[in-house]
């Protein structure tokens, strides 16, 4: 869209929406006369198109009512003032309207449009999702528990699992919330006495579990290598490095510290120790990666590292990375390897009685405690957790609640847990109230604390806390200057990290990468460090742009990325050296920059085997434009990639193309997505595919890194070009980055929609476009920056608005 363009729209919308406010509700939409304007325009300009069973694009016009009485009506008048106003339509070999016809259309819709929404808005309750309700739980009480795999997944709505039109409350879902507060309150309180505390002190050379695979080390030259100081490893795969003796102790769930001597040897370089915790013997119960770290050679270091196992019983494993898998010889073998000597494990490290307790119950004597006691602590408790000052009655219930309890019998404990369970359920604490109320001037906005809540879930997906809420109690939080402040003090905070790991892991669909798994065959380089390294690298991108204010639109391109050494090798670039993510500048012909060339959105946009232009174009046209592509009309069949490699998608999409049905779609989402074919399913450059079909062989015997075999054969090549929607030519990649970059105005509108939906807990409607392009106006004014944006998102009409 030209500059032009979009300043024009903009004087559009600003006038049509003057002219709606001018009008009283009440009317009936009849009487502007927008049925009649709709009805003659459309049969003038679009019924030859867009009529009957045969419409184009299956958008049929002839019977969509143009009295905007459903939301599905109206949402498809929006596409229509969308494409009227970008130019799209009527096609350019159509007979067009005039310059004033298309502005007086475009006045009428904007004006029904606008007029539909407001006699339709009303303020969805917004549940807490998964993410926010952990979150919350672990800030109101001062405990570390995991709680979202307890509760049912959140549905998506608009992209977003917190926006509250898809945040039920099903019967499901209300017997989970009641199961996870024993849970949690079991946690708080902590258990009747101290936990043993252990500190568990081995040596796989003497452990009696590992005696016997160490003994056959010596006697059969198998995978262990016998030293003085213990044994060592070489296997990256298979290796029996389990601390099986911990197994027997039975630990309880919590947090623990683990020291062990290593050093890496027969090696110039570090050489990777992973180490998992959890069931690492049979992994039917929860197993995680506790870290990968590079430990020098021919050095004896003391790695030190602290773990949460989630669940009793759980166990550590040590194995090297990147090394040859050898299951004999080890006495022999000349490549790298580990030497482990001792290792020590001890915890849990948590407190006890526990903080949570203490933070609740203060010195109280729980044996001695009366029912006052109980008000007390309720009277600290219930504004926190609910987020606002009490209402009349509400702390008399709660207390009620322990009283009935004591009556009954119950201790003191009990039935203060009865109480708290309760509230841990209960709506208020559920939901945000986000009710709107009248300022001094009239207007409609949320109060001082529903606004500290929305902030607060905004950038830290957690409940406000105790300076935000003070300020809020002073009605100063609403004050512009005092916002701006608690933002950058909210953002600048640990968990500030929230707003990158959970906006952006939505919108670029990050939260996916484990919905695949690549074929091995094809891919035998991928590995779960890999994995790992492609989340890292965008979650590092995007919070360093936030925290140095770079341009947003550096999301499309940039000078630079964050690799580490797994990778920098992925991707080709040399000389960067073990696991931890750094700032690495970019070449000038770099074929990556910016999230679109990052193997994490590259893998979550393709299916494990192959990519197909149309979805990856499609991901861009929604995730990157603003502009979703439309599902294919019932009559028209998918293209289903040629597995065998003979004939490539952009072969199979020429004949499908031909159909005028598909051919509107197709022009906008097949170039982005043939601009990304010179990348695999799991973000690795190419040039040609790969096939386990007819081809040349690779030339590799083994894959780098997992050191597997390689079987897949070299297809056909890949072509990369293609054409924009209006005309431009490129060659790759590169050239398409350049073309998007021009396309700013629809880029910024995008990025800024989702950032607002995600915000404000709700869909961006029609009626918010003027303030939305308001906010990327004062962005653009303050330098573009991505923390501008953040700024200026939160001073809107939009997030201060119920």
């Amino acid at each position: 869209m030209s500059k032009y363009r979009y300043l024009d729209f903009r004087a559009l919308l600003n006038a049509s929406f003057i002219l709606t406010f001018s009008v009283l509700n009440s009317l009936p939409l009849l009487a502007f006369g927008v049925n009649a304007t709709l009805s003659s325009f459309s049969q003038s300009f679009c019924v030859d198109c867009h009529a009957g069973a045969d419409a184009e694009a299956g958008f049929d016009l002839s019977q969509l009512e143009t009295t905007f009485e459903d939301e599905e009506s109206t949402q498809r008048w929006v596409r229509v003032f969308d494409r009227l106003s970008r130019g799209d339509m009527p096609p350019a070999d159509a007979e067009q309207p005039s310059a004033e016809e298309r502005r007086a259309i475009l006045a009428k819709l904007a004006e029904g449009i606008q007029q539909a929404e407001e006699q339709r808005a009303e303020v969805v309750l917004r549940r807490l999702n998964r993410v926010e309700y952990e979150n919350t739980i672990h800030d109101l009480f001062n405990i570390q528990l995991p709680l979202q795999h307890l509760l049912p997944q959140d549905a998506s709505t608009a992209g977003f699992d917190n926006v509250g039109e898809g945040l039920v409350l099903s019967p499901e879902t209300i017997r989970a919330y009641l199961k996870t507060s024993e849970l949690i309150l079991g946690n708080v309180l902590g258990p009747p006495e101290a936990p043993p505390q252990i500190k568990h002190r081995t040596n796989f050379l003497r452990d009696r579990d590992h005696r016997g695979n160490v003994a056959r080390a010596s006697k059969f030259g198998s995978m262990f290598r016998k030293t003085p100081e213990g044994i060592v490893i070489f296997q990256s795969d298979y290796c029996p490095t389990n601390l099986i003796e911990f197994v027997k102790l039975k630990v309880p769930a919590g947090t623990y510290r683990g020291r062990v001597r290593v050093r890496a040897i027969q090696s110039d370089a570090p050489v990777t120790l992973r180490i998992y915790g959890g069931d690492t013997l049979t992994s039917r119960r929860e197993k995680h990666v506790v870290g990968y770290y590079d430990i020098p050679p021919n050095i004896w270091t003391d790695l030190e590292f602290t773990d949460r196992l989630m669940e009793a019983g759980g166990t550590y494993k040590f194995q090297c990375y990147n090394t040859i898998d050898i299951r004999k010889g080890a006495d022999t073998y000349t490549g790298p390897g580990l030497e482990i000597g001792d290792i020590t494990i001890e915890g849990p490290l948590e407190e006890w009685p526990p903080a949570s307790r203490q933070q609740l119950l203060g010195d109280l004597d729980v044996e001695q405690a009366t029912l006052a006691d109980a008000e007390q602590i309720l009277k600290r408790l219930l504004p926190r957790a609910l987020r606002r000052p009490l209402r009349d009655g509400e702390q008399e219930f709660y207390v009620g609640l322990v009283e009935q309890r004591l009556e009954f019998g119950d201790n003191f404990e009990a039935s203060l847990r009865f109480a708290l369970q309760t509230l841990l359920c209960s709506s208020d604490f559920l939901f945000l109230n986000e009710q709107p109320i009248e300022d001094s001037r009239g207007r409609q906005r949320i109060s001082d604390y529903a606004l500290a809540a929305r902030l607060s879930y905004f950038l830290w997906s957690s409940t406000p806390d105790v300076e935000l809420l003070r300020i809020a109690h002073a009605g100063k939080l609403s004050h512009p200057a005092i916002l701006r402040q608690q933002v950058e003090r909210l953002l600048s905070a640990p968990r500030g990290e929230a707003l990158v790991r959970n906006f952006g892991g939505q919108w670029l669909g990050l939260r996916e990468i484990d919905f695949t798994t690549p074929d091995q065959e094809l891919f035998p380089e991928f590995d779960e460090l890999l994995q790992r390294s492609m989340l890292a690298e965008t979650e590092h991108f995007l919070q360093h742009l936030l925290d140095k204010d770079l341009d947003v639109m550096q999301v499309i391109d940039s000078k630079f990325t964050f690799l580490n050494e797994r990778l920098a090798a992925h991707y080709g670039v040399p000389d960067i050296t073990g696991q931890e993510m750094r700032w690495v500048p970019l070449p000038e012909d770099s074929w990556r920059g910016g999230v679109l060339t990052q193997a994490s959105v590259l893998k979550v946009t393709a299916n494990g085997t192959n990519t197909s232009p149309v979805l990856r174009g499609a991901w861009v046209a929604e995730h990157i434009m603003g502009r979703p592509i439309p599902p294919p009309p019932p009559t028209v069949s998918g293209v289903e990639p040629d597995i065998r490699g003979a004939r490539t998608l952009r072969e199979q999409l020429a004949a499908h193309r031909d159909n005028s049905l598909c051919a509107s779609c197709h022009d906008r989402m097949d170039p982005p997505g043939f601009a990304l074919e010179s990348f695999d399913p799991i973000g690795g450059y190419r040039e040609h595919y790969r096939t386990l079909g007819d081809g040349k062989r690779s030339g590799l015997s083994r894959s780098a890194f997992t050191h597997s075999w390689v079987k897949y054969k070299v297809g056909l090549p890949v072509d990369a070009t293609g054409t924009t929607p209006d005309g431009m030519h490129f060659e790759d990649v590169r050239e398409f980055k350049r073309w998007l970059l021009l396309r700013e105005a629809d880029i910024m509108r995008c990025i800024t929609g989702k950032l607002m939906t995600y915000a404000t807990g709700r869909a961006m409607r029609f009626s918010d476009r003027m303030e939305i392009h308001n906010v990327i106006d004062r962005t653009r004014s303050g330098g573009n920056g991505l923390r501008t944006l953040v700024h200026e998102v939160v001073q809107s009409s939009i997030f201060q608005s119920p």
